[in-house]
């Protein structure tokens, strides 16, 4: 083979390389942002948030560096970064998707168990308040506390409501209001009491 021969091939293949990585990345750009949605899909910004922004970080990049490429002269363009980002960004997606599902049940189980326990409470705070002593002295303390009752237990009803919807980081914040507004009702009663005895 001549010496110009090779030249002309060696020009050639440079060429085709320099076609193929001018090529904007749209199937790695297109695959990365359906992996998002699905990512979102599994509720990910709600469940490993972390997890997402570092995701999405990197689909930003992808994008900013295919937008700076878009940018240039045709001959002078390169998509290899913006490409290999696209593809980095689809795969932390996909990651982060089954990372949120397997947050999400882990959430849902201890939401469950709260749920049960806050129960527990609540059924004690519904009895100790039907033997709360009654009388003239306590009869508008018995009021409130029954108020705060019928509150607590509005609230357990909307917190196995989201459960059942499987909203659970949303009956977390709520079955955790539960449990505590039942102990604080059982310490209004016992106050009520001490109040009612003298001892207070």
């Amino acid at each position: 083979m001549s010496k110009k021969l090779l030249l002309i091939v060696a020009a050639l293949a440079l060429l085709a390389v320099m076609v193929g990585c001018s090529k904007p990345p749209e199937a790695e750009m297109q695959r990365a942002n359906t992996s998002m949605e699905a990512a979102r899909t599994a509720e990910a910004e709600t469940y490993v948030p972390d997890s997402f922004r570092a995701a999405m970080d990197t689909l930003n990049t992808a994008d900013a560096a295919k937008k700076e490429q878009d940018s240039k002269f045709a001959l002078f363009r390169s998509y290899g970064k913006s490409k290999e980002m696209f593809v980095r960004a689809e795969e932390m997606f996909n990651n982060v998707a089954t990372e949120a599902a397997a947050e999400k049940e882990r959430v849902h189980q201890l939401v469950v168990a709260a749920l049960a326990e806050a129960k527990g409470v609540v059924d004690s705070a519904s009895a100790a308040l039907a033997k709360a002593p009654r009388g003239k002295g306590s009869k508008a303390d018995i009021e409130l506390i029954k108020a705060d009752l019928d509150a607590v237990q509005v609230g357990y009803a909307d917190a196995e409501a989201d459960i059942n919807a499987g909203k659970y980081m949303q009956a977390k914040a709520k079955v955790e209001n539960v449990v505590n507004g039942a102990h604080k009702i059982m310490q209004e009663i016992a106050d009520a009491a001490a109040r009612k005895a003298g001892k207070m």
